[in-house]
């Protein structure tokens, strides 16, 4: 059953725990190129770019992660995010 869209703009807190649920669920360690693809349904969910983006700029302040290219926005987990998100 496809789900359905978010229909009023999603808070930054709304943002934030789905996509910290969507990295939860994600493969251990998160594969390279995962991370944009998650991105990508977040947006197809109704989630805005920029929300997605200060959610992931809060993070890597953080050290939760680490970004490894900084064109897709691909990132890996630190020991630091290993505590945070699993």
């Amino acid at each position: 059953m496809p789900r359905r869209k978010k229909h009023a703009p999603a808070t930054l807190e709304e943002t934030r725990d789905w996509l910290k649920k969507a990295v939860h669920s994600a493969p251990r360690p998160l594969p390279a190129g995962f991370f944009p693809k998650i991105l990508e349904q977040s947006v197809e969910e109704g989630f805005a770019r920029e929300e997605l983006l200060n959610v992931l700029d809060e993070w890597l302040n953080y050290g939760y992660c680490r970004l490894i290219d900084p064109i897709t926005q691909d990132v890996e987990v630190t020991p630091e995010g290993e505590g945070f998100f699993y």
